[in-house]
């Protein structure tokens, strides 16, 4: 191969992660000024164009023409389509879409990182006006690439670090507090949280909702009554047994999803206790499984159907007018008052 042939393949093989580091500015922002895009300084987006004209640079031609192509058809990639959660966010991504005359591929990951990008790469090649991302998981690299690339991506309850893609998330640590206010207001202090995994972002924010709350009413933070479990009733059901072990059991229980809550009940009452006389419980969700708790259970509602309409919302104004609008939406928590407290 010639020399002047490998420096052409060289300059060709340029990518936006590169003129955002020999710039200095993210690769969002690079994104930004090839694509003409608002948000971006007339210095900044000169210095990009610069570098960007010198080595050739040319944006993802493909995933454009993709965005533009009238498939009738968006792509919905989730980890769980059985989870009530996520059930309820694609049935209000479906209504919406149906009503604006496309159709929703649902592509279930079953968690699996590596499905994920299977779906990317079918959505890349196929004739898919778009894409949500759902799940409770930081985003890949490759979604990341995809939603820079000006192909139309919306995060639904999912976040990126670095860069700025559209998002629809939920103020979960709000939602903590207010589920601790509650049952602070209420003259408990021994409050135990059975949370969902460490390295959940949606656990780390309840759990900092909690710590907060315990602060502002100048209680310490305990770290015996906080357990980490999955995100099921099976975790509720063991935590509360390792609970009530302590020389000092909890008065209350903060259950982080209404499936932990659902066997932290079921617990209380094999152990011969009562709910909330002897040991209150609040939830997080509001999902069908608080209908089926006795004592009904108090919880802390998610918008999930108003999370999947904003976040197909956004998708739309991507397609159809190109406009990224808001870029991370945050939703409100509401407190449901029931029986368990």
């Amino acid at each position: 191969m010639a020399l002047g042939q490998a420096k052409k393949e060289e300059i060709m093989s340029i990518t936006m992660k590169d003129i955002a580091q020999i710039v200095g500015v993210s690769e969002s922002t690079v994104s930004r000024a090839i694509n003409n895009k608002p948000g971006v300084g007339e210095k900044t987006r000169k210095e990009i164009l610069k570098v960007a004209n010198k080595y050739n640079f040319s944006p993802n031609q493909l995933a454009r023409n993709l965005a533009k192509q009238e498939s009738k058809m968006i792509g919905l990639i989730l980890p769980d389509i059985s989870s009530l959660f996520y059930s309820e966010v694609a049935r209000a991504i479906q209504d919406f879409a149906l009503k604006k005359g496309y159709q929703v591929v649902i592509c279930n990951t079953d968690g699996a990182r590596e499905q994920e990008n299977n779906y990317i790469e079918w959505l890349q090649s196929n004739q898919i006006a778009g894409a949500i991302f759902l799940g409770d998981r930081l985003v890949s690299n490759q979604i990341m690439k995809l939603g820079l690339s000006d192909y139309p991506v919306v995060l639904a309850n999912r976040l990126v670090e670095g860069v700025t893609l559209p998002s629809v998330i939920i103020d979960n640590t709000s939602g903590a507090y207010k589920a601790m206010e509650h049952l602070l207001d209420k003259n408990y202090q021994n409050i135990a949280l059975i949370n969902g995994p460490q390295d959940n972002w949606q656990a780390q924010n309840r759990l900092r909702g909690y710590k907060q709350a315990l602060k502002d009413f100048n209680l310490e933070f305990n770290s015996n009554l906080v357990l980490h479990q999955e995100w099921d009733r099976e975790s509720g059901y063991q935590g509360f047994l390792e609970l009530v072990k302590l020389e000092e059991p909890p008065e209350a229980i903060f259950a982080a999803n209404d499936l932990i809550a659902a066997g932290v009940v079921e617990a209380i009452k094999m152990g011969g206790y009562l709910v909330p006389q002897d040991i209150a419980v609040v939830g997080f969700e509001d999902t069908v499984v608080t209908s089926i708790i006795d004592p009904p259970l108090t919880t802390v509602a998610q918008p999930m159907y108003q999370m999947g309409t904003q976040a197909v919302n956004k998708l739309f104004t991507l397609i159809e007018d190109d406009v990224r609008g808001e870029e991370i939406e945050i939703l409100d928590c509401e407190l449901i008052i029931r029986e368990s407290t």
